[in-house]
């Protein structure tokens, strides 16, 4: 999850910035290429988070996950043409890549450092 936290931001800035200042079509897409290794490296490390985690309870964790997913799959298409409108591909993705920065960055280390405490206070997680 380390990596993945560091590739996606780094992809959605380039691929938001070779697309604004129009180079050659490989830019864009190697940008692409991190963004999906960043998006699935860190999808699966906290799919098996989650299983190694709620053993009892590991379908229910990971539906919740899904649905969680599927409505940000949903809302993002809504404010994602005026925000590229408003701000070009290169300023859109940056600000993509500083959320990614605030909120992706922050989580391996916190479940790093503080997973187990957080582990016990839930009534679901086998000891």
């Amino acid at each position: 999850m380390f990596p993945a936290t560091i590739l996606l931001p780094i992809g959605c800035l380039i691929t938001g910035w070779g697309s604004q200042v129009h180079t050659h079509w490989i830019v864009p897409d190697i940008g692409i290429v991190l963004v999906g290794a960043g998006i699935i490296l860190n999808f699966q490390c906290i799919q098996t988070y989650l299983v190694d985690t709620f053993t009892l309870h590991a379908a229910s964790a990971l539906a919740a996950t899904t649905c969680l997913r599927s409505m940000a799959g949903f809302v993002f298409p809504l404010f994602a043409p005026a925000m590229y409108n408003a701000l070009g591909f290169g300023k859109g993705d940056t600000l993509l890549a500083v959320i990614a920065i605030i909120i992706g960055c922050p989580a391996p280390f916190i479940f790093w450092y503080y997973g187990e405490e957080i582990r016990n206070r839930s009534r679901y997680v086998r000891s």
